[in-house]
This record gives C-alpha cells, sequence and structure tokens, in this order.
C-alpha cells in the first residue's frame, strides 16, 4: 500500500515538474517579444522626451492651428523652433529631430545668424511620396508639375513640407532656409539655395556642419564638359527667372560648390556676415566676396575651376 501511494506521488511530482519546466521554457522563448515591446515603448516615450519648448513661444497653438489639416495618426514634437508632424515611425522620427533638425539650428545659431526664427514653424515629415503629394496639393496651392519630389519650404504659409528621402538631406537643407529667412531675408536666391544646398551633405563638427562632396556636382561638370558652362559672376547677378529655369541644377551646384570653397579656405562665415551687413551697398555678393577673398570675381573663377577639377569622386 506505501509502495503503491509512493509510486502515485512520484507521478504527481514527475508531472507537476515536467509542467514547471515546460512553462519556463515558454517564459523563456517569450523574451524577445517582451524586449521588443519595451523597445518600442521606449522609443515612443523617448519621442516625448526629446521636445525642448520655449517659453515664448505658443506651441498649442500652432498644433491647434494645423490640426485643420493634419493627416490621421502622425505624431507631434515640439522641438525649439518647430513643431514637427511626422507619419513615419518613431524611430526614425527621434533620429531626423535629433540629429538633422537639432544639427542646422545648432550649426546657423552657432556660426551663422545674429536673428533667431521669432515664430514656430510646422514641420511634416512623410515617408511615402503619394501621402506626401495628396497632402500637398489638397493643402496648398502648388500645381502637381511643380511639386519637388524631396520637399520644400513655403515662406507665405512658414511652412515646410518633407518627403524623406534617407540619402537626399532635405530636412537639412529646408531649415537652412528658415534661418536664413529670419536672419538675412533679403538673400538673393542664388544664396540661398547654395547654402541650404551646402548644408543638406555635410558633417557635423564641432558644432557646424562642414561640407562634403556632393553630387550637385555633375550639373557642373556636364556643362563645362558641353561648353555651356556660365561663369559665378553670372551666376551671382541671375534673377530668379533664370535661376529657376531649366538650368537651375547647374546654378544650385555652382553656388553650392562657391559656398564650400569659401568653407575650405575658412571665409564662408565672414562673407555670411559681409553680405548680410552690407546688402544695401551691392545686392549680388560680388563686391563682397572680392572684399572677403582678396580678389575680384573674375579672378577667383580660375581658382574655383581649379577647386571642381579637384574633386575624383
Amino acid at each position: 500500500m506505501k509502495k503503491g501511494f509512493i509510486i502515485v506521488l512520484f507521478i504527481i511530482l514527475a508531472i507537476l515538474l515536467g509542467c514547471g519546466f515546460k512553462a519556463e521554457g515558454n517564459l523563456e522563448s517569450s523574451e524577445p517579444k517582451l524586449d521588443s515591446t519595451v523597445k518600442r515603448q521606449d522609443i515612443k516615450n523617448n519621442l516625448s522626451e526629446l521636445e525642448e519648448t520655449f517659453t515664448n513661444f505658443d506651441y498649442n497653438k500652432v498644433i491647434k492651428e494645423q490640426s485643420k489639416i493634419l493627416p490621421d495618426d502622425m505624431s507631434i514634437t515640439k522641438f525649439r523652433y518647430f513643431v514637427v508632424f511626422s507619419d513615419m515611425d518613431d524611430e526614425i522620427t527621434y533620429k531626423l529631430i535629433d540629429n538633422d533638425v537639432r544639427k542646422t539650428i545648432d550649426a546657423m545659431s552657432n556660426n551663422y545668424v545674429n536673428k533667431l526664427p521669432d515664430k514656430i514653424t510646422p514641420i511634416y515629415l512623410f515617408g511615402d511620396y503619394e501621402d506626401y503629394r495628396n497632402f500637398v496639393l489638397k493643402n496648398y496651392d502648388i500645381a502637381e508639375n511643380d511639386i519637388s519630389p524631396y520637399g520644400f519650404y513655403k515662406i507665405s504659409l512658414n511652412v515646410i513640407v518633407i518627403r524623406y528621402v534617407s540619402w537626399k538631406g532635405s530636412i537639412f537643407h529646408e531649415v537652412t532656409h528658415r534661418f536664413i529667412k529670419a536672419d538675412f531675408p533679403e538673400a538673393p536666391s542664388w544664396f540661398d539655395e547654395g547654402f541650404a544646398s551646402l548644408n543638406e551633405k555635410a558633417n557635423f563638427k564641432n558644432g557646424n556642419l562642414i561640407a562634403d562632396f556632393s553630387l550637385r556636382i555633375i550639373p557642373i561638370r556636364r556643362a563645362l564638359e558641353d561648353k555651356t558652362y556660365t561663369g559665378i559672376q553670372h551666376m551671382m547677378e541671375t534673377n530668379d527667372e533664370e535661376l529657376y529655369g531649366k538650368r537651375t541644377s547647374f546654378f544650385y551646384g555652382q553656388s553650392r560648390y562657391l559656398l564650400m570653397y569659401l568653407q575650405e579656405e575658412g571665409l564662408l562665415e565672414k562673407f555670411y556676415r559681409e553680405f548680410r551687413d552690407t546688402y544695401d551697398t551691392d545686392e549680388t555678393g560680388i563686391t563682397q566676396i572680392a572684399a572677403v577673398t582678396g580678389r575680384p570675381v573674375t579672378d577667383l573663377e580660375e581658382e574655383y575651376l581649379r577647386y571642381i577639377k579637384s574633386f575624383k569622386q
């Protein structure tokens, strides 16, 4: 009897222990799911913790105004001079705000501008082109064939709209426009677009964005090859109709590499301030660049072309 009881008890204990091991195995196999959930929560929490606000700005007013056109399921992040609305996942949004937006703000405010933006600018971030396109057509007076495939800063409405592409640098580009508009609103388009294009492909070093090689050099090379190249003085004297016309990619690249040349020579900050502060004496920047470099722009052309041809990429 006792022996039979012991056998039954042993069987029961074995079953219980077996269930215990099985349960423990299930817990172990579920840990990645728990970890992944925690990570998603952490990202979301970090996105809200990323917020940096100034007491003199009414962020909620801007959010309320934009809510009239705000697509569903967009995250909202208050960040310094901007409110960022994003339809992308929190991890990418966090990276774009903490990297692209933050570094452009720091570079422009630390090294160039005296006057900072005095009102909040909404930034819309889209991951899908069709969503971006439909939003623009629905809410802004822009013809479909005039929509930039990567984004724009609409000055009249003080809004930035971006279709995010990882290699493009559109956020750096458009946020730079916003800071130049606040500090140097008279800046001619060649300079404004060149500076924005400079920052769109750059490395952040010692509080500044230092330009790197960019494919915007291709239209310059093509113009040199087919003998349609026109000099930097012509670019600096061009009007908006020509700048944004058929040769716009050439002018963007030419301006970008002129400013990159000045940056490598340690003269870009000086030129920016000189041009801004003496704009009334010469709206083209030709006189100012001659003062900063110590040579007339016609002499600078030869050095500029050597600089362009020095790139082997």
